[in-house]
């Protein structure tokens, strides 16, 4: 799995040059459903949060209070995240293990495509205008809030798309 970490995200989870991916290795990771994922955080509701989207299906997974402030921290902190926030949103246990199956492991590279960050921005701006947040103060992973936020109307270049259905399409195999 490969996340692509934004500046300000690189700056908060202090990684250097040496701790990306090399070119040839993301040559080999072709498939953006399975590997790729943009990271960013921000401040949303007065906190930094940090936004998780994968590239395919804008599928997000969320994170605030006791953000981890290395790469391996935050690596594990994914791992843990991926099948509790799909478990969370109502995703079959079959298809969440078939899914961590094809995650072997966490790297990070630099920010590839623009469009995503931009998704997330306009994803954190849509997250400001909202009143009632499901925020749970005592867990790091904010899976309900995730769960939320992935049932909204999501645009993706001319395109608008529900993350959580892209998401089931995705790990059902309906389309490529």
């Amino acid at each position: 799995m490969i996340i692509y970490g934004s500046k300000a995200l690189q700056k908060a989870l202090k990684l250097n040059k040496t701790d990306f991916v090399t070119p040839e290795q993301l040559a080999i990771e072709d498939n953006p459903f399975y590997y790729g994922w943009h990271g960013h955080i921000a401040k949303v509701d007065r906190r930094n949060t940090i936004v998780l989207m994968n590239d395919k299906t804008m599928y997000c997974l969320l994170f605030r209070n006791k953000l981890p402030r290395n790469k391996d921290k935050f690596a594990e902190l994914v791992m843990e995240a991926l099948p509790y926030t799909f478990e969370v949103g109502n995703i079959n246990a079959d298809e969440i293990s078939t899914y961590m199956k094809s995650v072997d492991s966490i790297v990070f590279a630099e920010k590839a495509d623009r469009q995503i960050t931009g998704n997330i921005t306009r994803m954190i701006l849509d997250m400001g205008y909202r009143w009632d947040f499901a925020w749970r103060e005592n867990e790091t992973i904010q899976a309900y809030e995730a769960y939320e936020q992935n049932r909204l109307l999501r645009k993706i270049g001319k395109d608008y798309v529900i993350p959580f259905e892209e998401m089931l399409k995705a790990l059902c195999g309906i389309y490529e």
